[in-house]
C-alpha cells in the first residue's frame, strides 16, 4: 500500500501495487472468465462490440509529482488520443499503465475500440478539475470531457472529514445522475471496510476481486447511505486496480451497444442506470452466492440484503449483460397484467414517483435452473448538490394462475413447490438496489412487482432488468400451454383419437391419435 500525500487538501491512496508482470500472467484467461468468449460465440463473430465511440475517463492517484497516465507511447496504446486535464502530458505511472492495459489496451482489454481517453489527477479530479468539491453547492461538476461515459477510479483516500467525503461523493452522484455516465471504482485491496472514495457513491458500481480478497462490508456510520452493502460486482484479476479496469471495459461495451442501432433509437438505453442495472442482473452468480434470504418458517424467501456481503451480485460477465441489453426495454403495466408481457431478458427504465409500482408478467413451460432480476435506481438531485433525495423501493416475485391477476405469495410455505431455494422478495431499507435471485423455479406464470414505499415526492431514475433461461412456447403434451399436463390435455389428446395426422395430439408424428400418444402423455403427467 503507498500512501501519497499530494496537498494539504486531500490524501490518495493507490488501491494496488501488484506488478505489471503478475497482470500478464492473470490478464490472459479474464475474457473468457468475463463472458467474452460466449459473447463472440453468441454473436457468430459478427458486431462484437469493442468500445468504439465510447470516449472514457480515468483519475489515477501519482505515483510521483506529474506522473498519473499511463506511459502513451507502449503498443498497447496505438490509435489513443490521450488528453491530460491535470496539467502536463500525464507522465508515466506503471499503475495507470496496468489500469489502462485492462481498461482499453489492445493486448489484454476486451475494449480495444477506445480511442479518446481523459486522464485526470485524482486530487485534480475531485476538487477543481471536475467535481468542484468545495467550491459551494451551487458550483456544479463540470460537464464530461469528450460527453465521456465511463470514468475509472483506481484509487482509494479520504480528505479525513466526513463531510468533505460525502460531498465528494455526492458530487460524484450528482454528475452520474444528471450525465447518464458511469463511475466504476476500486475497493482496497485485502481487510477492511470500504474507502469512503470514492466507494460510498450511490449511483456508479464498486468493485472487488472474485476471490474475495478486498475489503468488504457496508458504509460505515456518519457517512451518508450508512449499511449499504458494497462491493456491487467482482472481477477476476488479482488486484482490485485491475478487476475495476476489467469492469470499466464490460460497461464501455455496453454504451457502444446502447449507442449503435437498433438501441440507439431509444435514449434511455444509454442511461449509466440501465447499464448499472443491466450489468448486475447479468452478473455470473458462483455456486456460492447468498443475499441471506430466510431458508425455512414464514419468511422463506424474504431477504433484506439485496446483494452477497463479499461479492455483490458476483462476476461481471459481459455475454449475459449485453443479451440482457440487446433483448430492448419492455414496458411494465401499472396494474397486474392478465397476460405475459416480458420476454425471458430485457429492461425497463422508469422515472418512480412516490407510491408507484410496475408489474411484469412472464410464462415457463418448464422449469429453469436460476433466475436473476435487479432494480438499481439513482440518488437524485435538484440543482444544486445536497444530500440528495434516497428513494425506497422493494421488489417481489408472485405466482398468478392463467388468465387470472389474483398474486398468490410465494413467501414461506407456499412457495415451496415452486423454487428451490433464493429470494422471492428483497426489501432492505438502505440499499439502491434491490435483486431476487432464485433456484429451480417451477413452471407457470409469475409476477414481478416492483413498488417505491417511501413518501419522498420526488421522482428517481429507475432501472429494472432480468435474465432467465428461455423455455419452449409449450412444454411437451401440454397443450393448452398453461404449464403443466393435465386433465385438460388429455381431454384433448382423446377428442382427437384415431386416425388424425397433423393433429396435436400425435405426440409420435405417426399420423394417429392412439394408445402410444396416450402413454406419452401420462408419462408427462404434472
Amino acid at each position: 500500500m503507498l500512501r501519497l500525500h499530494r496537498s494539504r487538501r486531500h490524501e490518495v491512496v493507490l488501491a494496488s501495487l501488484a506488478s505489471i508482470a503478475s497482470l500478464a500472467l492473470s490478464a490472459a484467461p479474464a475474457n473468457a472468465d468475463i463472458g467474452y468468449d460466449d459473447l463472440v460465440a453468441r454473436l457468430g463473430g459478427v458486431g462484437v462490440p469493442t468500445g468504439a465511440g465510447v470516449n472514457v475517463v480515468q483519475a489515477e492517484a501519482p505515483v510521483s509529482p506529474g506522473n498519473y497516465g499511463p506511459d502513451q507511447s507502449i503498443s498497447d496504446f496505438i490509435g489513443i488520443t490521450f488528453t491530460a486535464m491535470s496539467g502536463g502530458s500525464g507522465g508515466n505511472s506503471w499503475h495507470a499503465t496496468t489500469v489502462a492495459q485492462n481498461f482499453y489496451g489492445e493486448w489484454n482489454s476486451i475494449a480495444t475500440g477506445i480511442t479518446g481517453v481523459w486522464l485526470y489527477e485524482a486530487g485534480n479530479f475531485v476538487q477543481s478539475g471536475y467535481l468542484r468539491l468545495g467550491m459551494g453547492s451551487a458550483s456544479l461538476p463540470l460537464m464530461p470531457p469528450g460527453a465521456s461515459k465511463v470514468f475509472n477510479h483506481s484509487w482509494i483516500g479520504s480528505f479525513g472529514s466526513t463531510s468533505l467525503d460525502n460531498e465528494a461523493n455526492r458530487r460524484a452522484d450528482f454528475a452520474q445522475n444528471r450525465d447518464f455516465t458511469l463511475f466504476c471504482v476500486g475497493l482496497n485491496n485485502g481487510a477492511g471496510v470500504p474507502p469512503s472514495l470514492m466507494s460510498h457513491n450511490y449511483n456508479g458500481l464498486s468493485v472487488g476481486l472474485e476471490d474475495g480478497a478486498h475489503s468488504w462490508g457496508v458504509v460505515p456510520a456518519g457517512y451518508d447511505g450508512a449499511g449499504r452493502m458494497k462491493p456491487e460486482v467482482v472481477a477476476p484479476q488479482s488486484a482490485t486496480s485491475w478487476a475495476t479496469g476489467i469492469v470499466s471495459s464490460v460497461a464501455a461495451l455496453l454504451y457502444e451497444t446502447a449507442m449503435t442501432p437498433p438501441l440507439n433509437a431509444n435514449p434511455d438505453s444509454a442511461r449509466g442506470v440501465v447499464i448499472k442495472s443491466c450489468m448486475m442482473s447479468g452478473a455470473n452468480h458462483r455456486d456460492t452466492w447468498t443475499n441471506a434470504p430466510a431458508t425455512s418458517g414464514p419468511n422463506r424467501g424474504v431477504t433484506s440484503k439485496p446483494l452477497d456481503q463479499v461479492y455483490g451480485a458476483d462476476r461481471v460477465d459481459i455475454n449475459r449483460s449485453h443479451w440482457v441489453l440487446t433483448s430492448g426495454e419492455q414496458e411494465g403495466s401499472t396494474t397486474v397484467p392478465s397476460m405475459p408481457n416480458i420476454s425471458p431478458r430485457g429492461w425497463d427504465f422508469r422515472s418512480m414517483a412516490a407510491g408507484n409500482a410496475a408489474y411484469y408478467r412472464f410464462k415457463l413451460t418448464q422449469p429453469v435452473e436460476d433466475v436473476s432480476i435487479l432494480v438499481a435506481w439513482n440518488r437524485n438531485f435538484g440543482s444544486t448538490i445536497t444530500a440528495g433525495i434516497v428513494a425506497n423501493q422493494t421488489l417481489t416475485l408472485w405466482k398468478v394462475q392463467q388468465g387470472s391477476t389474483t398474486l398468490e405469495t410465494l413467501v414461506g410455505d407456499p412457495g415451496i413447490p415452486y423454487f428451490m431455494n433464493g429470494n422471492v422478495v428483497s426489501q432492505s431499507a438502505v440499499d439502491n438496489v434491490e435483486h431476487l435471485y432464485l433456484h429451480d423455479l417451477a413452471a407457470g406464470e409469475y409476477v414481478i412487482q416492483l413498488q417505491r414505499v417511501d413518501g419522498l415526492t420526488t421522482s428517481v431514475q429507475t432501472a429494472i432488468s432480468w435474465i432467465m433461461p428461455e423455455t419452449p412456447a409449450c412444454a411437451f403434451a401440454d397443450f393448452n400451454c398453461d404449464g403443466v399436463v393435465d386433465g385438460d390435455d388429455l381431454g384433448s389428446l382423446l377428442g382427437e383419437w384415431g386416425d388424425c395426422p397433423e393433429c396435436i395430439g400425435d405426440l409420435n408424428g405417426d399420423g394417429m391419435v392412439d394408445g402410444d400418444d396416450l402413454g406419452a402423455l401420462l408419462g408427462e403427467w404434472s
